[in-house]
C-alpha cells in the first residue's frame, strides 16, 4: 500500500516533523522549572513533537541558567535556531501559522466599548461639565485681558464714560498676557479630555494594552531581583503602583492630591481675607475647604471606596473651587450694585454737554462700586501667586475629570473581558492609608474655620468703630490699628446751610485708618479735610484719591510717591480758600493714572507737566479762573477724554496731534480761546467774551498769533468735535464765586424739587446740583429735567404737595 504524505515545498512531512521534534526535545530538556502556564505556541509545538517519530535530531546545549531573565534569552536563541533551521530546508513552519493564530486570538481579546458602554449614565453629564468648563475659562480670559468690556457687559454700562466707567488699569500688562497663556493652556486640556472621551476606541484599546503590559511588566520585575532592573525602572514601576487604579498603592496618591488641592485652596481663602472679600464669599469658600477636608477624612476612615468613588468624591469640591465658586462671586457682583439706568438716561437726555450730572460715577454709589471692584478683581490674574492658584486649581480639576473617564473605562473594559473569558478577575489588594492620616483632615477642617472665624471678628472689633471703612482686610493681628483698605465718608445732598459751611472734619479719621498702610481708596464728599495727614504717606498701593467739596487747600511733595494711583479728583469748595499750587513733579511718576478731575481751584495758575503718565484716559479741568495754560500733550497719547470748563484766562491750548485716541473733547464757556482767534476769528462783543466782573471773569482780549499756533493735529480736532466746542452755559451757572448762599439754602427749607422765589424774583427749583447743598436754582433745565422724571415716573416718587408744580398727581 502506497504511503501518502503531505509536502510542503518539495520536503515530506516526515523530514519536517524529525527537525522540530528534535529542537523541542532538546529546548525542553534544557529547561528543567517550567513556567506556571504554558503558552499555546508551547503545546502545539509539544502535540506535533509526539505525533512523529524523531528523525535526524539536531543537538543543541544550553548551559544552565539561574533567573528569569537568562531563561528568556534562551528561549530566544533557541527560537532562533529553529527560524535557522527552517529557513535552510524551504519550509514554512507550523510556528508562524500559530503566532497568526495567537495574534488573530491577542487582536480578539481587545474589545471595542461604544460610549455608552465605556462611560455609562456619567458619560453625557461629564461632557456637559467638560462643555461648561471651556466655557467659564474662555470668560476667564476675558476677564483677565479685557476687564473693562467684561465688567461693562455684565453690568450693563457699556455706553458711560465711553467704555471705562470702571476705570480698571493693569497694573502688570506682562502678568496679565502669562495668566492669559495660562487660561489658554488648561483649555487646551480640558479640550484633550474631551477628545480622549469622544474617540473611545483609542482609549479603551490604549488602556486595556497599558494595562496587560503593566502586568506583565510587574510579573517580570517580581521573578528578576538582578542588577540589570535599573533604577528608573523601578522608580516607573513605583510610580505605577502608585497612580495606576489598581495599583498597591493607590489610596496614597490621593491623599497627596487631596493634600495639594487643600494648599491651594486655603492660600485663596487667605488671599480673600487679605483683600476683605464680602464676609458671604468668604464664608462659603471656607466651607467647601472645611467640608472637603472631612471627605477626605471620611474616605481614610472607610476605607472601602473603590476607586471611583474616590475619584468622583475629589472631583466635585475642585469643581466648586474651579468653577462654581467664581461663577458665585460674579453673581454677587450683579445682584449687589445698583445703577438706576432710566434716571441717568433723562440726565443725558435733558441736561446740556458738560454739566456735571451726565458723568455716570456722580450717580453710582461708591460703597457698591468699591465691593463690586474687591470682588471682580479677586477672579484675576494680577500676579504670581494668583497665576499658581487659578492654573493649579483648574488644572487639578481637569485630572480629576481625566481620571473619571479612565477608571470608567477600565471598569466597563474588565467587566466584558470577564464576561467573555467566563472567569472573575480577583481586585488586586491596595495598602489603606493609615488612619493616623485622617487626624490631621479633621483638624484641618477645624482650624480652616478657626482661622477664618478669628480674622473676621478681629477685624470687625477694629474697625467696627468706622463706619467709612467700607472695605478691610480679616487678619488675627492688627497692632490694634484697623487694616482699612477703601474709606468713603459721603453726603451727596446735604439740606441745610449749616451742614454746608461746616462740614464733618474727617482729618482724624484718615489719620486714623491711614495708620496700617493698606488704604487703597480714598473718597471724601462734602467732609472737611484741609490737608492729608502725614500718615498717608505709607499708604503707597493708594489707587483713587477723590476729595470733593472738601476745602483741601494742600496736596504735599510726598504726593508723588503714589505710583499706583489711577484716579485724582480734587474739586474745591465754592468760599473757601481751595488750592493755591500743585507741586511741579506731581504727575512724574504715576505710571497707571488714568482719570485727573480737578476743579473750582480760583487761584491755581499752573498745572504740573504730564510727563510721567503714559496710561491718562481722561481730563477734566473746570472752574480754574486763573489758570492760562495747559501742559505739552506729547506724553498721554492714549487720552480719550478732554473736558475744558469755565476757564476764562485760557488763551490757547498746545498741539493735539499727539491724541491719536480721542474720543470726547468738550470746551464750555466762558474761555478766552472760544473768541480771541485762537480758532482764527477774533469776536469780542461776544457775551460770554466780555468782563464780568460778578462772575469774575476779565474781558478777553484778541490772539495775535497763528490760529490753533499753526498745529494741524489741533485744528483737525476743534473741526472733529465742532458740536461740542465752545458750549454756552446758563447764566445762572455762569456765578460761581457766590455759588449756594444762605438765603438760596434757606428758602428751600429742606424740601428737595420745591417750588422757590430767587433773589431776583425769579422762579426756581430746590435741587442738589453737583452733589451740593440744597438750593434754590433758576435753571430751566433742572426744571424740565423734573417734570420730565415725575412724567415718565422715573426716580425718586413725587410729593404732590411740594410737588405738584412740576405736575405730581396723587
Amino acid at each position: 500500500m502506497t504511503k501518502k504524505c503531505l509536502c510542503f515545498g518539495g520536503l515530506e512531512m516526515d523530514t519536517t516533523n524529525t527537525i522540530i521534534s528534535g529542537l523541542l526535545w532538546v529546548v525542553d530538556t534544557s529547561f528543567t522549572v517550567p513556567p506556571p502556564e504554558q503558552s499555546p505556541r508551547r503545546k502545539h509545538a509539544k502535540l506535533m513533537g509526539k505525533s512523529f517519530k524523531t528523525s535526524n535530531a539536531m543537538s543543541v546545549r544550553f548551559s544552565p541558567l539561574p533567573n528569569a531573565s537568562s531563561r528568556k534569552i534562551q528561549r530566544m536563541n533557541t527560537q532562533s535556531v529553529i527560524v535557522s533551521a527552517v529557513k535552510n530546508n524551504q519550509i514554512v513552519p507550523a510556528i508562524s501559522t500559530t503566532r497568526q493564530t495567537e495574534k488573530a486570538s491577542e487582536k480578539d481579546q481587545f474589545l471595542t466599548l461604544s460610549f455608552q458602554e465605556a462611560f455609562g449614565v456619567l458619560g453625557y453629564p461629564m461632557l456637559v461639565t467638560l462643555a461648561a468648563c471651556i466655557s467659564w475659562t474662555n470668560c476667564l480670559i476675558c476677564v483677565t485681558l479685557l476687564p473693562n468690556q467684561v465688567a461693562n457687559w455684565l453690568m450693563g454700562t457699556n455706553g458711560y464714560h465711553n467704555g471705562q466707567f470702571w476705570l480698571i488699569i493693569d497694573t502688570d500688562p506682562v502678568m496679565i498676557k502669562i495668566g492669559a497663556v495660562g487660561l489658554v493652556v488648561v483649555n487646551a486640556c480640558y479640550l484633550y479630555v474631551v477628545v480622549k472621551m469622544l474617540c473611545w476606541r483609542n482609549t479603551v484599546l490604549n488602556l486595556q494594552r497599558a494595562t496587560l503590559r503593566l502586568e506583565e511588566q510587574q510579573r517580570i520585575d517580581s521573578a528578576s531581583n538582578s542588577w540589570v532592573c535599573t533604577a528608573g525602572t523601578r522608580v516607573k514601576t513605583q510610580y505605577v503602583e502608585l497612580t495606576s487604579f489598581r495599583g498597591s498603592r493607590r489610596k496614597f496618591w490621593n491623599v497627596c492630591l487631596k493634600v495639594f488641592n487643600l494648599t491651594m485652596q486655603m492660600t485663596v481663602l487667605l488671599e480673600l481675607l487679605e483683600i476683605g472679600n464680602p464676609e458671604a464669599l468668604v464664608y462659603g469658600y471656607t466651607a467647601l475647604i472645611s467640608l472637603g477636608s472631612l471627605a477626605g477624612a471620611a474616605k481614610i476612615l472607610i476605607g472601602k471606596f473603590s476607586a471611583m468613588g474616590e475619584v468622583i468624591a475629589g472631583c466635585v469640591f475642585d469643581l466648586f473651587a474651579a468653577i462654581i465658586f467664581p461663577v458665585l462671586v460674579l453673581v454677587y457682583c450683579y445682584y449687589n450694585f445698583q445703577f438706576d439706568d432710566a434716571v441717568f438716561a433723562t440726565y443725558l437726555e435733558i441736561l446740556p454737554v458738560g454739566s456735571f450730572e451726565r458723568s455716570a460715577a456722580v450717580l453710582a454709589d461708591p460703597s457698591e462700586v468699591a465691593l463690586f471692584r474687591s470682588a471682580f478683581d479677586s477672579l484675576r490674574i494680577k500676579s504670581a501667586l494668583d497665576f499658581i492658584l487659578r492654573v493649579g486649581i483648574n488644572l487639578s480639576f481637569c485630572y480629576r475629570l481625566k481620571r473619571i473617564g479612565d477608571v470608567l473605562v477600565v471598569a466597563h473594559l474588565r467587566r466584558a473581558q470577564a464576561v467573555r473569558a467566563k472567569r472573575i478577575r480577583r481586585p488586586r489588594k491596595q495598602k489603606p492609608v493609615p488612619r493616623v492620616f485622617a487626624v490631621f483632615f479633621i483638624a484641618f477642617s477645624v482650624v480652616v474655620w478657626m482661622v477664618t472665624n478669628q480674622a473676621i471678628t478681629d477685624s470687625h472689633a477694629h474697625c467696627s468703630h468706622y463706619a467709612q471703612c467700607v472695605v478691610y482686610a480679616y487678619r488675627w493681628k492688627h497692632d490694634g490699628v484697623c487694616p482699612c483698605r477703601i474709606l468713603i465718608d459721603v453726603d451727596r445732598a446735604p439740606k441745610t446751610y449749616d451742614e454746608w459751611i461746616n462740614p464733618v472734619d474727617v482729618y482724624s479719621t484718615v489719620q486714623a485708618l491711614a495708620l496700617s498702610g493698606e488704604l487703597r481708596s480714598l473718597q471724601l464728599i462734602n467732609r472737611q479735610l484741609l490737608e492729608l495727614p502725614s500718615e498717608l504717606q505709607s499708604c503707597r498701593h493708594l489707587s483713587s484719591l477723590e476729595l470733593i467739596y472738601t476745602g483741601i487747600q494742600k496736596i504735599p511733595s510726598w504726593a508723588k510717591e503714589f505710583k499706583y494711583l489711577q484716579i485724582l479728583h480734587l474739586e474745591g469748595k465754592v468760599g473757601s480758600q481751595n488750592l493755591l499750587s500743585l507741586p511741579e513733579d506731581l504727575f512724574s511718576d504715576m505710571p497707571w493714572l488714568s482719570t485727573v478731575h480737578i476743579g473750582i481751584h480760583p487761584e491755581l495758575s499752573r498745572l504740573p507737566p504730564l510727563s510721567g503718565v503714559p496710561n491718562l484716559r481722561s481730563v477734566t479741568l473746570a472752574w480754574l479762573l486763573e489758570l492760562r495754560t495747559l501742559p505739552s500733550f506729547n506724553h498721554v497719547s492714549q487720552l480719550q477724554s478732554l473736558v475744558l470748563g469755565l476757564l476764562p484766562h485760557l488763551e490757547q491750548l498746545p498741539d493735539m496731534a499727539p491724541l491719536q485716541s480721542l474720543q470726547n473733547f468738550t470746551i464750555s464757556r466762558p474761555i478766552q480761546l472760544c473768541c480771541n482767534g485762537f480758532r482764527g476769528t477774533c469776536d469780542l462783543t461776544d457775551n460770554y467774551c466780555v468782563k464780568n466782573p460778578s462772575s469774575s471773569i476779565p474781558a478777553a482780549f484778541c490772539f495775535n498769533d497763528t490760529p490753533f499756533l499753526g498745529h494741524a493735529g489741533t485744528q483737525q480736532a476743534f473741526e472733529r468735535f465742532n458740536a461740542s466746542i465752545c458750549q454756552k452755559l446758563s447764566s445762572d451757572l455762569l456765578v460761581v464765586p457766590g455759588g449756594p448762599t444762605k438765603q438760596t439754602i434757606e428758602v428751600c427749607d429742606s424740601k428737595p424739587f420745591a417750588r422757590c422765589e430767587r433773589p431776583d424774583g425769579g422762579i426756581g427749583i430746590c435741587y442738589n446740583t453737583r452733589m451740593q447743598v440744597l438750593s434754590c436754582y433758576g435753571d430751566e433745565n433742572y426744571i424740565k429735567l423734573r417734570r420730565y422724571q415725575i412724567q415718565k415716573d422715573i426716580g425718586q416718587k413725587c410729593d404732590p404737595a411740594l410737588e405738584g408744580w412740576l405736575g405730581c398727581r396723587d
